[in-house]
């Protein structure tokens, strides 16, 4: 101490100076680990915890005093509420978006009840929306009133699908499918479908060509306007190998028809029109035979009925309903007996309960007299109840020709089987085989070679009615008299079978075993020629080498099974044809050269209409897509429609358009409105 007081430090050369202490910063990396910090106002050497709020050092611990923070009890708690708090708000914002999502559906439910849109429609619609629309940008600019989607249908996508389908019956052997009962307005409209077997597809297909008006529905002024369609497209006469149309004879008689004046185009050309309408021509027959007023009786009960509320009700009190729609459809002319066999059901399952109630009426007004009578009538009721028996084998062969694959392997032994069943109801076993080797429709008019009435099977339901009432029978000619009407009808569905198939019983034979792949090592080369001979090809001699040649390179090909898991027809032997068939045709027939003419006589086979189910449903989209509420569209709009619809196998949200079709959508609108300005 000096003498001011003071403390003089003793110096020390040899002391070490005294080291700095280095303090800890804040490091983003620690962001990873724990996601409730941040950088704090106060400086690096402190972090804010977002949950408590507050800002605490990290300068001598880092990494482990924000570990210390967690773990400290305010810490968790704050961490308790604020996960309650956001699974609050996270369920709040779900059922807002659900909220949200209802009512949209609901608002999109209403649209579909709003224009009439089936629901499918509804689901298709909202496929389209999330591939195209998902992108914010094209759901602001799309705009697609209805001059530009009239544009766009009648001028750039109609046209396309039309020449597609143009292309192809410029190189496809086909088949022409009209329909002359299409009203527009005071005109006619010819509707113009073609057939072909689509190769990739593997499937035979209808598609829509064309709607032109027509003068009239005469045979001439129909032939013109399908002559001059095909002359406007450019499609060549020869390539039409087949006609279907309906049972008319205007359509398809021997002569001055459409059918007759397009044979004097094309020769050769095919229709299977009395194999089409097989089931219900016989079926018509074997009740005409009859001469029993089924019609009269089940028009008569629809009238009454129909005719008063009450009458229904008085019904209805005693455990009777009347189905009077499904009666109404006895209205319909010409009566088609066949499609009627659900209405003879209904009256025959009614009659208990209809003759109690007829002959009890109060009115006995000369109808009520007439119905009574013949509900009375034990003969008449047998007949009812026959029909349902009778029927039923040609109503089971008119459903399979429904089906939308080609039946025409197994048709031959389908029409057969009919034939064979009939003729065993009718004949005795002797005659039987006789009739079914000869074909001799006078072996049906012997009275040796039929059935007994005991021998003779008329079904459960006529014979138990005999059991039940065999004491009232004994006296009467009512037995002998359904056993004579069985025999008419049996014997005029046969004469009408044989008749209607007889014209095209060897092609459909030939056709049937040429087509099924089982037959492949067992067929001739001369087959095949008397095939192309049957269905119209005129081949030289040096073509007719040609076709051997190609017939035997198919003949000793490598074997395709298209029975695999995959096909979901394995068990179905037409489905089995076709995809064997495009198959074949797809590898050996891969480039436009090769086997030209056992190509052209195959698709030509496969394209052969046998049922009017097919192009019957395409005629129902046509007159579906023709409603009122399209009576503004031009005809060239309903055609543009007709044709995508038709044309496109594809669904909507799945066709992916070529770049020329789009730039020619772009532009659909501009041209309209140009062509518009030039005509003002």
């Amino acid at each position: 101490m000096d003498g001011e007081g003071l403390v003089v430090e003793d110096e020390n050369p040899f002391k070490s100076p005294e080291k700095k202490r280095r303090f800890t910063s804040f490091q983003s990396s620690w962001k990873s680990s724990f996601d409730w910090i941040a950088e704090s106002r106060r400086g690096p050497q402190h972090v804010t915890c977002k949950i408590c709020g507050c800002d605490f050092t990290i300068s001598h611990g880092g990494r482990h005093d924000i570990q210390r923070h967690a773990s400290s009890e305010k810490h968790r708690q704050n961490s308790k509420h604020v996960l309650y708090v956001r699974s609050t708000q996270g369920h709040d914002e779900q059922n807002s978006c659900a909220t949200k999502v209802t009512a949209a559906e609901t608002a999109f439910v209403s649209m579909i009840a709003e224009h009439n849109l089936s629901f499918t429609c509804g689901e298709h619609i909202l496929k389209f929306i999330k591939k195209h629309c998902a992108d914010p940008e094209v759901v602001k600019k799309i705009s697609c009133g209805g001059t530009k989607a009239a544009c766009i249908a009648r001028d750039v996508m109609g046209p396309k699908y039309q020449n597609d389908i143009v292309a192809m019956c410029r190189k496809l052997p086909f088949c022409i499918y009209l329909d002359k009962n299409m009203d527009w307005g005071e005109e006619k409209l010819l509707v113009i479908l073609v057939g072909f077997f689509d190769v990739d597809l593997e499937k035979n297909v209808i598609r829509f060509l064309d709607m032109p008006r027509c003068v009239s529905e005469t045979s001439q002024a129909v032939f013109d306007c399908l002559m001059e369609t095909m002359r406007k497209f450019n499609v060549p006469a020869g390539n039409l190998v087949a006609f279907s149309s309906e049972n008319d004879a205007s359509m398809i008689g021997t002569e001055d028809s459409v059918l007759s004046r397009l044979k004097s185009v094309s020769p050769g050309i095919v229709n299977l029109g009395g194999v089409c309408h097989l089931a219900e021509i016989c079926s018509n027959a074997g009740v005409e035979a009859l001469s029993a007023p089924l019609a009269e009786l089940v028009s008569d009960i629809h009238s009454y009925f129909s005719s008063s509320a009450h009458k229904q009700h008085q019904l209805k009190t005693l455990g009777v309903l009347v189905d009077l729609e499904l009666l109404k459809t006895i209205k319909c002319a010409p009566v088609r007996w066949l499609h009627l066999s659900k209405v003879i059901k209904h009256v025959s399952d009614l009659w208990p309960a209809l003759l109690p109630y007829f002959i009890n009426c109060e009115s006995r007004a000369s109808k009520v007299e007439l119905i009574s009578e013949r509900l009375q009538n034990q003969e008449l009721r047998l007949v009812f109840l026959y029909l349902q028996f009778a029927l039923q084998p040609l109503c089971q062969f008119h459903s399979k020709l429904q089906n939308r694959d080609s039946r025409l392997v197994t048709l031959h032994e389908d029409v057969n089987r009919i034939i064979q069943l009939y003729a065993e109801r009718l004949l005795k076993p002797e005659a039987a085989a006789k009739f079914l080797a000869e074909r001799d429709l006078s072996l049906l008019d012997d009275a040796d070679g039929l059935l007994q009435n005991e021998a003779m099977h008329l079904g459960s339901e006529v014979g138990e009615y005999l059991r039940v009432h065999a004491g009232s029978l004994t006296d009467t000619d009512t037995v002998k008299n359904i056993y004579k009407k069985a025999a008419l009808f049996c014997t005029a569905v046969l004469k009408k079978m044989l008749q209607n198939s007889a014209e095209h019983y060897s092609l459909l034979k030939n056709a049937g075993v040429f087509l099924n792949p089982d037959s492949k090592l067992k067929l001739s080369g001369k087959l095949a020629l008397h095939l192309a001979s049957q269905v119209g090809m005129c081949l030289t001699g040096e073509q007719e080498y040609q076709l051997l040649d190609e017939f035997s390179v198919y003949q000793l090909s490598d074997t395709i099974d298209v029975k695999t898991e995959s096909n979901p027809h394995v068990n179905d032997t037409n489905a089995c044809v076709v995809k064997y068939w495009g198959t074949v045709l797809k590898q050996m027939c891969r480039s436009e050269g090769e086997l030209p003419i056992f190509k052209k006589l195959m698709l030509v086979l496969l394209c052969l209409p046998h049922s009017h189910a097919e192009p019957q449903r395409a005629f129902s989209i046509v007159q579906k897509v023709k409603a009122e509420v399209r009576h503004c569209l031009t005809l060239k709009a309903l055609i543009g429609l007709l044709s995508i619809k038709m044309n496109e196998d594809r669904e909507c949200f799945e066709v992916q358009y070529p770049t020329e079709i789009l730039e020619a959508a772009k532009k659909a609108t501009s041209v309209y409105n140009k062509e518009h300005k030039s005509l003002k």
